[in-house]
């Protein structure tokens, strides 16, 4: 069954019954779209900002913010990005309308996870309307301005169905600049530690001997926090491959790093000649190549 939300075809239901969650939140935007309410928001945003002048209807703004492919992509960025700063600053008009113009994504997304059986259709849809809303209107506009809707849809996506964050799964996760003076002493008593803990160690001593923030950071991104060199291309806005080699240049920055303060020099036999060079295991970083 096919149906159309402001003016945009929608794939159609992965059930062949009617989705009652989705149905009502189409319900409850075609009511309130056409209010009072929305018509004096469309009016109060064109007064704030040029951008948005132009566009005379809720309709018109989420063309404008990107539904409408003949947009330009860094206007229809910009657009977006007014709306969710509109949203953070307590707007809820704002809000709605940002979650109206990712409902295609969401629907996707919903589809996609039903297929892999995680939830049915409505559970998946509603978790992940529900945590657009929050997603939205607790964007951190000020340090991600760019890529506000590839953020929004991934952010979404990790809260319902992503790998818990390390706050999670930790009592404590240090940020990078308190991460160079952290050590991990408490161990099991079978004498083994958690291989994220030994990971942050790794990373710690790297610091400590040197490491750049920027390479650490991207460690840390990839194999603590678990993003995919596809999530990180998708948010800094940049290719896949650049994501890949940035990986590699940190990886063996931290070799390097970690050869300088755990490699003792060699010690030279009596007569002056040095063994040949032993070679050291190195712990290994999830997802290195």
């Amino acid at each position: 069954m096919d149906r159309t939300f402001a003016g945009a075809r929608l794939a159609p239901s992965p059930s062949p019954r009617v989705s009652p969650v989705l149905d009502g939140w189409l319900q409850d935007w075609a009511v309130w779209s056409q209010t009072s309410r929305a018509a004096h928001a469309v009016r109060r945003w064109q007064s704030a900002s040029m951008l948005m002048a132009p566009l005379t209807s809720v309709e018109e703004i989420i063309d404008g913010c990107g539904r409408d492919p003949a947009v330009q992509a860094t206007v229809a960025d910009r657009r977006l990005l007014f709306l969710v700063r509109s949203a953070v600053a307590g707007d809820v008009d704002a809000a709605r309308v940002v979650v109206a113009r990712m409902l295609p994504a969401l629907l996707s997304k919903a589809a996609a996870h039903t297929r892999r059986g995680r939830l049915n259709f409505d559970e998946a849809f509603g978790e992940l309307v529900a945590a657009a809303w929050i997603v939205v209107t607790t964007y951190p506009v000020a340090r991600r301005p760019a890529k506000v809707w590839i953020n929004v849809l991934l952010d979404t996506e990790r809260a319902v169905f992503g790998r818990p964050r390390m706050a999670e799964r930790m009592s404590v996760l240090l940020p990078p600049h308190l991460l160079a003076g952290h050590t991990t002493t408490d161990v099991g008593t079978d004498g083994l530690t958690d291989p994220l803990l030994e990971l942050l160690e790794l990373l710690a001593a790297a610091r400590r001997a040197g490491l750049s923030p920027i390479s650490l950071q991207l460690l840390l991104d990839m194999g603590v926090h678990g993003f995919t060199s596809q999530q990180l291309a998708a948010r800094d806005g940049i290719t896949d491959r650049a994501v890949r080699l940035r990986r590699r240049r940190a990886i063996t920055e931290l070799s390097g790093v970690l050869a300088l303060t755990t490699s003792p020099p060699p010690t030279p036999p009596p007569g002056g000649h040095a063994h040949p060079a032993r070679s050291t295991r190195r712990p290994a970083l999830a997802g290195a190549v």
